[in-house]
C-alpha cells in the first residue's frame, strides 16, 4: 500500500509539472507574439524616421539653397536697386496695414 501511495504522489508531481509547462508554454507564445507585434512596430517607426530625415535633409538643402540666393542678391545688388526694392516692400507694408484697417 504505501507503494501505490508513492504511484499516486508521483502521478500527482506528473499532472503538476504538466500544468506548468502547459502555462509556460502558453506564457512563451503570447511572449513571442507580443516580440513579433513589437519589431513590427519598430520597422515601421524606422521607416517613417528615415522618411522624416529625408524631409529634413530637403528642407535644409532648400533652405541653404534659398539663403545663398539670398546673399548673391544682396552682394549682386547695388544701392539704388536695395533702395528701389526696400521702396516697394514699404509701400505694400502700407497697402497691407490699410486694407486691415479698414
Amino acid at each position: 500500500m504505501p507503494e501505490l501511495n508513492k504511484y499516486d504522489l508521483f502521478l500527482e508531481e506528473l499532472g503538476s509539472l504538466e500544468k506548468e509547462i502547459y502555462y509556460f508554454l502558453q506564457k512563451g507564445q503570447e511572449l513571442v507574439e507580443a516580440n513579433k507585434l513589437l519589431n513590427e512596430k519598430i520597422n515601421l517607426l524606422e521607416r517613417e524616421n528615415s522618411e522624416l530625415k529625408k524631409k529634413i535633409s530637403d528642407i535644409e538643402s532648400k533652405l541653404s539653397k534659398i539663403s545663398e540666393n539670398e546673399s548673391q542678391l544682396i552682394v549682386s545688388g547695388n544701392k539704388e536697386e536695395r533702395e528701389a526694392l526696400k521702396n516697394k516692400i514699404s509701400e505694400l507694408i502700407e497697402r497691407i496695414d490699410y486694407h486691415l484697417r479698414s
